[in-house]
């Protein structure tokens, strides 16, 4: 278990945590959802212990906290960060770098073969890192976590460079790891990746977070339509829409269903369906959506 409490960390006279409290929980994977900016590695280096926050403090396992020496390597053998690219050894092969990290955390080399294997590296792996095109460079990455094994796991930007194919093959692994009971923080740009593994996202804004999306739990269903603001604005002139109703940066109208009687279901997507547009869609909402909820400005 990790816990956040009260965290503060301010450079100068911005705010980019500001008395931040989280609790996580083994198995479990968070996405951290928010623009550039807006404190998501500053929460990662203070996890880490890259930085020391003003207030607060982190403690693992409800007992291990960065206050002595020897508590903070435990912590250091059972967490691990995403390397980043211009760390690698452009003269060493993947291979160095995963025995290495198996080496530094884990204290063995005998999983390594199947990480290899499991990744497809196989073809590049014992080639020097200076030939890596970007893509393999950050599937090296990912690796060397894996070769760590750690109880707890920070990916910054663990897709970043990837195609689609290396991005499902990493979301599946993301899975398995979860079932392995590892704790895992994401940090990504792609939105709609996140719902496929995380079980909730968090999202920031000055220093808070403002909403966390629960994926592993029952999730509210809308009735969801593209309209652009001249529908929208007719809908409302011509119906009484319910207050808890969505609309999500000028062009996603939600209507939520969970508490509506059947008939009033029908009667919604009977006017819904006047509407000319993309089909009408049934269903939760997505990180994409929240995302655009949440942060309109932001392209």
């Amino acid at each position: 278990m990790l816990k956040l409490a009260n965290i503060s960390v301010a450079y100068k006279d911005k705010k980019v945590l500001d008395n931040f409290s989280l609790t996580a929980d083994a198995g479990e994977i968070i996405g951290v959802v928010a623009p550039n900016g807006t404190g998501k590695t500053t929460l990662f280096n203070v996890m880490a212990n890259f930085i020391k926050p003003n207030t607060g403090n982190v403690t693992f396992n409800e007992k291990y906290t960065y206050q002595s020496e020897k508590e903070e390597l435990f912590i250091h053998k059972n967490l691990t960060t995403f390397p980043e690219q211009s760390d690698l050894f452009e003269e060493l092969t993947g291979v160095d770098h995963l025995n290495l990290y198996g080496d530094m955390w884990k204290g063995t080399r005998r999983h390594i073969p199947g990480i290899i294997e499991q990744l497809k590296m196989g073809n590049y792996v014992k080639r020097k890192v200076r030939t890596y095109s970007l893509g393999m460079r950050q599937r090296l990455c990912f690796a060397m976590m894996i070769a760590a094994d750690t109880p707890i796991m920070l990916m910054d930007e663990v897709m970043n460079g990837l195609d689609v194919a290396n991005v499902a093959l990493i979301s599946e692994r993301l899975i398995e790891l979860k079932k392995e009971q590892k704790l895992i923080f994401v940090a990504s740009h792609l939105l709609g990746n996140l719902d496929l593994y995380a079980d909730r996202v968090l999202y920031l804004k000055d220093g808070k977070i403002i909403h966390q999306q629960q994926l592993n739990r029952k999730n509210d269903v809308y009735l969801k339509l593209s309209l652009d603001p001249s529908q929208y604005q007719k809908l409302k002139t011509d119906y009484k829409l319910p207050a808890e109703h969505l609309y999500i940066a000028n062009q996603l109208f939600c209507l939520p269903l969970e508490e509506m009687e059947l008939s009033e279901q029908t009667k919604w997507i009977e006017c819904l369906l006047d509407f000319e547009g993309p089909e009408l869609a049934i269903g939760p909402l997505g990180t994409v959506d929240y995302y655009k909820k949440y942060y309109p400005d932001t392209k």
